[in-house]
């Protein structure tokens, strides 16, 4: 193919270009400007010699050399020149894309006929440097590339060459320029664009070409857009040596520009080169010839073309690196001698690193460590050399691996060898060392590394290397300088030298570098990529979720006659796993080009493409991948680190993980700390150990805690009470009481400083001491009149009125909490107040009915918004404290407002939009029903005869069809006639299983109401029914009937038959679980919510046989800490005394 030949010969540097006036159509220009073509200027030289514009019969037989002939001949040449210059505007013209496309690409010359300076322009925008040439003396030193101004350039270089005379006399008066063209004419393939092929000196130049060379001449193809182009027009121009490529050929191609974007897209892509890395298949397989399978792979070595990444096109050609080189056991079992050993061993390693491969092969790891330096005293240099690269390789590996020992020991043994190292070798060493030092934060050691590390000016990829390095401790300004001058570099080397892979390569390596450091390139282009790095980042995740895509290996089939089943297996080659090979070549891309993957100075992007890899990584290197969480500073890749992810890591490296890790923690949360340290401890770090406490031992957690603490009184910005609730679930015994009591001192939130106040612990009564300290503060807090101090005060109190103390403390508090109290205005915090710490009955009551006459009187309209909605709910809350005080005619009033205000909105109510966002109107009017529930438990309420009754059962029952949770207000009235409890007990049933979440769990309040009421005489049947659901099926809704268990039972509501059901699910919910194809959320939130009620069931039937086989469950590593406390608690809440 024509476009594939120019390609080609583009890339290898081998190919020039003419442009032509027609090109200088596609310059931008103002309205009020016009670039004219050829014809038009022989329009306006008609126009000087005739006075007036010419018919096309004027000028048919007329050429412009003719015309600009006669205005010299009768105007004079100042004349004609004047005239050139007016009708091409050159200081009011810039060039377009496509100019700028054209020059981009790395012509060997550029060769033009245009007085214009629109190529000179676009060579500047284009980031490619040509050096111009418009006479003898600059052409004589003048490098390659070249824009090589045959006829001139405007303002002044003169003659423009443009009068029949000035062609016939071109080859005397210009043959530096006559000997250029013919030279590039013999050497390099030529394209003519926006160029006819008309003019007379070329037809000169080509002619020569014809004569001299003949069939051996270059091609010189001249691009063209011509819809009706005649054939007897590509037949004359191939015998005057031209090919035509027409680009109105191109599908879908809309015009010239169009075609020419497409053109000039194509042939600059990287010609695909003939090298390739592929090896023999004969020689892949483990019996096959080691000599021929060495020669092969080092002949591919020493003619790889030096990208500084293997193109994503040429990964194909190094599959043996996943599929074969796992098995080559044997093959290596085979070699004669340590020597060849070595050169085998250099060969492979040679090409893992080349293909982004692993080195996690057990064979090869076993035959590096094996290979010792006492060997080196029967080696010759070149082998002895390679024995190096293998160890400073494997020394890598150590450090992916996390094998910090390992690292520690064979880093001392390849130090002993320093002055035998060469610069490359300890450029990768250096670097080495450094990614260790970064994955410790010990940013001080890397400084000190990175001031010692000396790069040679060629030094592309450590440059690269060292660039990344300096991102890592926040050196962005050195690293963009140090960048910024190896591009420069980097250009000269590529205008100086013909087409070089390795170069281009570099040069676009270090152009996306750059671009991914600037913190505005979200506005820049992305710039274009001799390798395309997103190309393969997108090649490593499709063959992960091509691999998850596919079947399993064995598959049940079923073809379409009855009973026609069968098996299949499915073979998906050898080697290692798509999954794993894509997340290894995703990381060793990232190291190789030493990208930043992030960090505090950075915008990090592509976060989706990292947390996947980042989850990925995890389940083979845990320990590496949190090293890349921390390095990337962002808080939204620590999605990554799930609770199943988490079952990729181990009790001990999690432990080792701390231990590595807690120095530079404390150290990043000192005030005196760097930005960088600081930044990625309370970004990622300390959130990362935090969730880590799911498997460290209880001491580690303790101090975490301790380190949140500080967080919370420096870096209040950064304080998440979500991380308390964390390490509060994981800790457990005398560790979690000393938490919890010191979260009881941490000083209390400051209005603007803190949205938060410490997260306060969940007690037990009694749990903990009493803290003097602690109560001074709630106190102090209590009195500020600042109203969220006083808010996060009282939360603070209502859990000190739990802990162990005496009576005269308790008094302190009670009297507190009513100075507060007595202070307007009646928050809804302080209303609360009395349900914990009561007051006087006088004072309650008289609250009570202020409250009722308030919601008597006021009238909820709907303002077609939800805030009367809330209004209702509120002011049916603030009214609890009345409920049980309310005398039988406060009662009835009570009742007459609820059934108005619920019909009255009944037809907005009815609505279930439950499905919207964020619940729509049916969600907040749910709420309404949730202190209605308290209201139908109160005693002294009317009797059943009183007529208030029926109508509000009426309006509940129409409530219950539109979908309301009002299960346990039917309930609970059942209990004073109001329904039947038949019916009440069908309802139950039939809400337990429905598809609502709220049905469900209202349906379970319901009957823990009568669990509460009746003990063990509770239905049965509905019981039972919940354990074969939550036995044949678990899911996400399984901890809600799991909760629903857990309180029954709490209220001895479970019978000898319910028992043994129960029983035996936990006995085999071991085995079941595992296997299920579930989130291990939801697994875990099953798992604790049946070892709560494994403890429960340890004390009320301790005679339960089954708890030595729940316990030696709960052992398992993978048990995480908050799930093995679940059992504690549930013996907590079964030793609690009963509710009222």
């Amino acid at each position: 193919m024509k476009l594939d030949t120019i390609r080609m010969h583009l890339h290898e540097g081998r190919a020039s270009c003419m442009v032509g006036a027609g090109f200088s159509k596609n310059a931008e220009i103002d309205d009020t400007t016009r670039m004219k073509d050829w014809f038009e200027l022989a329009d306006d030289f008609y126009e000087m010699l005739y006075g007036g514009k010419p018919s096309p019969q004027d000028i048919k037989y007329k050429s412009v050399l003719r015309l600009a002939s006669q205005v010299e001949a009768s105007k004079g040449r100042g004349a004609l020149e004047s005239l050139l210059q007016n009708s091409l505007p050159d200081e009011r013209v810039y060039p377009g894309r496509l100019h700028i496309d054209l020059m981009k690409l790395p012509w060997s010359d550029v060769f033009t006929t245009n007085y214009d300076t629109l190529l000179e322009k676009a060579f500047i925008e284009a980031d490619r440097y040509y050096h111009k040439v418009t006479n003898k003396e600059t052409l004589l030193y003048a490098p390659h590339p070249r824009l090589v101004k045959l006829h001139g350039s405007f303002p002044d270089i003169r003659p423009f060459i443009i009068t029949e005379e000035d062609y016939r006399t071109y080859p005397q008066r210009f043959p530096e320029f006559v000997s250029t063209v013919r030279q590039s004419l013999v050497e390099n393939v030529l394209c003519l664009v926006g160029f006819s092929g008309d003019d007379p000196n070329f037809q000169k130049w080509i002619g020569w070409l014809r004569d001299v060379m003949g069939v051996q001449a270059s091609p010189v193809y001249q691009i063209t857009y011509n819809i009706q182009l005649h054939d007897s027009n590509i037949h004359l121009s191939h015998d005057l040596g031209l090919d035509i490529i027409n680009l109105a050929d191109i599908k879908d191609a809309k015009g010239f520009p169009e075609a020419l974007d497409f053109f000039l897209t194509y042939v600059g892509k990287e010609y695909k080169t003939k090298w390739s890395g592929r090896i023999n298949s004969n020689n892949r397989s483990e019996s096959s010839d080691i000599d021929a399978l060495m020669t092969e792979m080092r002949q591919v070595r020493e003619s790889y073309p030096g990208w500084i990444v293997l193109p994503i096109s040429h990964m194909g050609e190094f599959s043996d690196t996943k599929e074969d080189i796992p098995f080559w056991s044997s093959m290596y079992s085979v070699c004669i001698d340590t020597s060849q050993q070595i050169k085998f061993l250099y060969e492979i390693n040679w090409r893992i690193e080349t293909a982004l491969g692993s080195f996690d092969t057990e064979w090869y790891l076993q035959a590096l460590e094996q290979l010792t330096f006492e060997q080196t005293k029967v080696l010759d240099n070149s082998t002895y050399q390679k024995l190096l690269w293998l160890k400073i390789s494997l020394l890598n590996f150590y450090r992916i691996k996390g094998k910090d020992e390992d690292y520690a020991q064979l880093l001392s043994r390849i130090k002993n060898h320093t002055p035998e190292l060469t610069y490359e070798q300890k450029r990768l060493l250096t670097y080495i060392k450094c990614l260790y030092a970064i994955s410790k934060l010990d940013y001080s050691n890397v400084q000190q590394i990175v001031d010692d590390w000396d790069l040679r000016s060629l030094d592309y990829q450590g440059h690269l290397w060292k660039a990344g390095v300096l991102i890592e401790i926040g050196q962005l300004r050195e690293a963009e300088v140090m960048l910024q001058d190896l591009l420069k570099s980097v250009k000269r080397s590529i205008l100086a030298s013909r087409y070089s892979p390795q170069l281009v390569s570099v040069r676009s390596a270090i152009k996306l570098f750059l671009w991914r450091m600037d913190h505005n390139r979200h506005s820049m282009d992305k710039p274009s990529s001799d390798f395309d790095f997103t190309e393969i980042v997108r090649h490593c995740r499709d063959i992960i979720t091509k691999e998850d895509n596919q079947p399993s290996h064995y598959q049940t089939t079923h073809d379409f006659n009855l009973l026609s089943i069968g098996q299949r297996w499915h073979l998906w080659g050898r080697g290692f796993k798509s999954d794993y090979y894509g997340v290894i070549r995703y990381f060793q891309l990232y190291e190789k080009l030493g990208f930043p993957f992030g960090g505090p100075n950075l915008i990090s992007s592509d976060i989706k493409d990292k947390t996947f890899m980042v989850e990925r990584l995890l389940r083979y290197y845990p320990k590496y991948a949190l090293q890349w969480i921390v390095r990337c500073c962002n808080a939204k890749l620590l999605d990554a680190l799930t609770r199943g992810s988490l079952l990729q890591i181990s009790r001990p490296d999690a432990c080792v993980f701390f231990d590595s890790l807690i120095e530079p923690c404390k150290v990043g949360l000192d005030p005196y700390a760097g930005r960088i340290l600081q930044t990625r401890v309370l970004t990622c770090l300390l959130p990362i150990l935090v969730r880590l406490s799911t498997l460290l031992p209880q001491e580690y957690i303790e101090h975490i805690f301790n380190l949140l603490c500080i967080v919370y009184r420096q870096y209040p910005q950064k304080y998440q009470r979500t991380q308390a609730v964390t390490l509060y679930n994981n800790l457990s015994g005398e560790n979690l009481k000393i938490c919890q009591a010191n979260a009881l001192k941490e000083p209390i939130l400051k209005s603007g400083i803190r949205e938060d106040d410490f997260e306060m612990p969940d007690l037990f009564p009694n749990e903990i001491e009493y803290s003097p300290e602690a109560g001074e503060i709630a106190i102090a807090g209590l009195c500020s009149s600042d109203a969220s101090i006083q808010q996060a005060a009282y939360e603070r109190l209502k859990v000190l009125k739990l802990t162990k103390k005496d009576d005269l403390t308790s008094s302190v508090l009670a009297t507190s909490i009513a100075i507060w109290r007595a202070t307007p205005p009646l928050s809804d915090d302080k209303l609360s107040s009395f349900f914990i710490f009561p007051g006087e009955e006088k004072t309650m009551n008289s609250i009570g009915t202020s409250e009722l006459n308030s919601f008597l009187s006021e009238d909820f309209k709907n303002d077609s918004s939800s805030s009367f909605i809330d209004s209702i709910s509120n002011r049916l809350r603030r009214l609890q404290i009345g409920y049980p005080r309310f005398t039988e005619e406060k009662h009835l009033d009570f009742l007459d407002k609820v059934i108005q205000i619920l019909t009255e909105n009944e037809d907005i109510f009815k609505k279930n939009d439950s499905d919207k966002f964020l619940g729509g109107i049916h969600s907040r009017v749910r709420a309404i029903f949730r202190p209605l529930n308290y209201y139908t438990q109160v005693e002294g309420l009317p009797s059943k005869g009183n007529n208030k009754w029926q109508r509000f059962r009426s309006v509940i029952e129409r409530y219950r069809e539109y979908g309301y949770p009002v299960l346990t207000i039917i309930a609970s009235l059942s209990y004073l006639g109001i329904w039947d409890k038949a019916t009440v007990k069908s309802y139950i049933k039939e809400a337990l299983f429905s598809s609502s979440s709220s049905l469900v769990s209202d349906a379970g309040e319901a009957l823990v109401y009568i669990a509460q009421q009746q003990g063990a005489r509770v239905n049965q049947s509905v019981i039972k029914s919940i354990i074969s659901r939550i036995t044949y099926v678990i899911d996400e809704h399984t901890h809600t009937y799991l909760y629903i268990i857990r309180e029954i039972l709490l209220r001895k509501g479970i019978s000898k038959q319910g028992r043994i059901l129960l029983e035996e699910w936990i006995s085999t919910l071991p085995s079941r679980i595992e296997c299920l194809a579930i989130s291990e959320e939801i697994k875990d939130d099953v798992r604790y919510l049946a070892n709560q009620i494994s403890g429960i069931m340890s004390v009320i039937w301790s005679d339960w046989p089954g708890l030595d086989d729940w316990s030696n469950y709960m052992e398992n590593e993978y048990i995480k800490n908050d799930i093995r406390k679940g059992f504690v608690e549930g013996v907590r809440l079964a030793s609690l005394p009963p509710e009222d």
